[in-house]
């Protein structure tokens, strides 16, 4: 197995991919051999990942991370809505290189070669293994982000697409540091998401939050941030979207949505809802939107 390290203070990532798409269920990738990384992020669906003998399934609101050297099989087992980012770790230019004309398809049962293990490092920060599978809280706006600088390519677009990966790695360094127990985690902001996930309709105020917890309302929002990579108000809507995805997909009514999610008019739902998605809640129930995908 091949060691990789990567300095987050000397990082310049390049983005060569951004894209937010669907499948039909069943569709794949096929047997094939990447030349940068990928990311692929579950909105709605479930998929699946094959890396020799490894069989990943990846949920809603969970990614799956892999590289080159090895052939891989993607696939999606029920309909799918997802995201997904290609990217290298360290390039002097940032200008986009898609690698499509460099993706190599092989036959099933091809040995693989040099599987990468790769680090994190972040100095007095501490150290974190970037896994295959995982869920970071806040990473679905930064990739929307990501395919709307990638689609419109405006002037400085290449430099804009780098800083949002730079955000990305770092929500995804916080939430492995945090995992790994290298920075203690309170407990005690655990119940405020525990209240959050429980009673998302509620319409819960920081200081409420913070009661439940035992802190004044700025400390806790300091300390939630610092958790959750997201501010308490940020985390709700993102909860309520979530559970509205599934509910979509059920055939609710928005107005049903709205009203049991705690949202304050149908308007105010879907404003929310494409902020974070990129798509209306109608455009979603209809399985978003057709293009170029993985």
């Amino acid at each position: 197995m091949q060691m990789r390290e990567v300095p987050l203070d000397r990082m310049m990532p390049a983005v060569n991919f951004a894209n937010r798409s669907s499948a039909r269920a069943g569709e794949n990738w096929g047997h094939r051999i990447i030349p940068d990384y990928q990311l692929f992020y579950v909105v709605s669906g479930r998929a699946e990942f094959r890396a020799e003998d490894r069989v990943h399934t990846i949920s809603e609101g969970e990614f799956v991370y892999y590289g080159p050297g090895c052939p891989t099989f993607l696939s999606v087992t029920e309909p799918t809505d997802f995201f997904s980012l290609h990217f290298d770790w360290h390039r002097d230019s940032p200008d986009p290189v898609h690698p499509g004309h460099a993706v190599r398809f092989v036959e099933a049962g091809m040995p693989c070669g040099e599987i990468e293990a790769l680090t994190l490092r972040g100095g007095n920060l501490g150290d974190a293994a970037m896994p295959t599978v995982a869920s970071v809280s806040g990473l679905e706006q930064i990739l929307m982000r990501m395919v709307r600088e990638y689609e419109q390519a405006q002037i400085g677009y290449a430099f804009a697409l780098r800083a949002l990966m730079m955000q990305a790695i770092a929500l995804i360094f916080r939430h492995l540091i945090a995992g790994n127990g290298r920075r203690p985690k309170d407990n005690r902001i655990e119940l405020a998401i525990q209240a959050i996930q429980g009673q998302p309709g509620n319409n819960w105020s920081v200081a409420e939050l913070a009661g439940l917890c035992g802190y004044h309302p700025i400390h806790f929002s300091k300390l939630f941030k610092e958790e959750v990579g997201l501010a308490p108000k940020h985390y709700i809507i993102g909860e309520r979207v979530r559970l509205a995805k599934a509910a979509l997909l059920q055939g609710e009514k928005m107005s049903s949505i709205s009203l049991r999610l705690g949202f304050t008019s149908v308007h105010y739902f879907s404003h929310q809802f494409k902020l974070i998605t990129g798509l209306t809640p109608s455009e979603f129930r209809m399985n978003g939107s057709a293009g170029e995908r993985s």
